[in-house]
């Protein structure tokens, strides 16, 4: 290899990783990482405001509320009705005015796409007699996305790395086979001289 063809491989070598390294991370954009915790008392750990790459979320959380009511929670995920939450109590040792429901079970498994799921929380304020004064509800909903698969760069990236790799890769092609063609020549005259001196 004579020096004009090590000079155009390193050229195409150095614009190459130039290229590469110019081009933006590929990520899955979120909204939110972080836990959601909402007016009603609910902080919703999973599933949040997010990308997730598997098809099957965990689903858990805690609503803390005065210990003067009692609620019922549901939950539907895309609209359709799922049922109560399997929550369980968790007494709070410091403090006595309120009480704490958990929960972790995981969500039936879905598709790709965008999903979201709403808690609905149903709350009974109860008077001395036990009569039930009021009855509100709060609708609480965290919207998802699922998607297992590996992000790709978009069309305008992926075609600006192609135009820049066929500039960079046209005259390199080009000097490689100008430099092959005389020893291909010189081979065919000298075959051709030895058939007619025979």
């Amino acid at each position: 290899m004579n020096s004009r063809s090590k000079f155009f491989a390193l050229t195409f070598a150095v614009v190459l990783l130039a290229s590469l390294a110019m081009l933006p991370a590929i990520r899955v954009k979120a909204d939110s990482a972080e836990p959601i915790t909402f007016s009603s008392g609910l902080t919703l750990y999973s599933p949040v405001n997010t990308t997730y790459s598997s098809n099957v979320v965990e689903c858990n959380g805690t609503f803390v509320g005065p210990i003067e009511y009692e609620v019922s929670l549901n939950y539907s995920v895309d609209g359709k009705y799922q049922g109560s939450l399997p929550w369980t109590l968790n007494q709070n040792l410091t403090n006595s005015a309120t009480y704490t429901l958990d929960w972790s079970f995981q969500l039936a498994q879905l598709p790709n796409g965008t999903h979201q799921l709403s808690i609905g929380i149903e709350k009974q304020l109860f008077s001395n007699g036990d009569h039930l004064i009021s009855q509100t509800t709060w609708v609480n909903t965290a919207y998802f996305t699922i998607n297992p698969k590996t992000p790709t760069p978009n069309v305008l990236e992926l075609s600006s790395f192609a135009v820049l790799l066929l500039i960079v890769a046209v005259p390199f092609i080009t000097v490689y086979l100008r430099h092959r063609k005389p020893s291909n020549q010189a081979n065919v005259k000298f075959s051709l001289a030895e058939t007619f001196s025979c």
